[in-house]
């Protein structure tokens, strides 16, 4: 007879969640958003928060939602120390990634490349440990790459609600991404 699935809370990823949803509260986030210029003359503390704040109360619910989904199955591979280092580093990462290759990108929020992040150290994970899920993340990992080159080329209808003039940062995501494959590639290695 299988073992039981036992359920436990996730609560790093929780934490995080509740972080998104707790700063969707302030009707001004700017404090905390990524910013361009505020980065540069030395806010250091929006490398992370810009990955807080959202544009909107629609891109707040699929951000947090999805970094639940993915943060819990991560919680569950590595345990919520990971979790917490995955993004304590990651963010920063991130931003710092945007600040180098989107010049033109002024303002960032939401969780989406950190969504990303997460989900592509799952990913690889399972890609590992887990061949016989290689089809399903196959075609996982081609959806979210399609999605990242409609979004590029500005073909994406905006589903998250995001106000005029303001682009989906898929730089971001595909940053994300690379983050948490190499994270992973990384421990793997040091594992062998």
């Amino acid at each position: 007879m299988p073992k039981a699935v036992q359920f436990r809370v996730p609560y790093a990823t929780s934490a995080a969640v509740l972080v998104c949803l707790v700063l969707a509260a302030n009707p001004q986030p700017t404090p905390l958003a990524f910013d361009r210029q505020a980065i540069l003359a030395g806010e250091v503390w929006r490398l992370w928060s810009g990955h807080f704040v959202h544009f909107s109360f629609q891109q707040l619910i699929l951000d947090a939602g999805a970094l639940f989904l993915v943060g819990a199955i991560a919680e569950r591979e590595f345990g919520p120390r990971f979790i917490v280092l995955l993004l304590l580093l990651g963010m920063p990462v991130i931003s710092i990634g945007l600040l180098l290759v989107a010049p033109d990108l002024a303002y960032y929020r939401g969780a989406s490349g950190v969504v990303m992040l997460v989900a592509f150290a799952v990913g690889n994970t399972f890609w590992v440990n887990q061949p016989r899920l290689r089809g399903i993340l196959t075609i996982l990992g081609l959806g979210l790459f399609v999605k990242a080159v409609l979004d590029a080329a500005g073909l994406v209808s905006d589903m998250s609600g995001l106000p005029d003039g303001v682009k989906v940062a898929w730089q971001a995501h595909v940053l994300g991404a690379g983050v948490g494959w190499s994270w992973v590639r990384l421990k793997l290695k040091n594992l062998q």
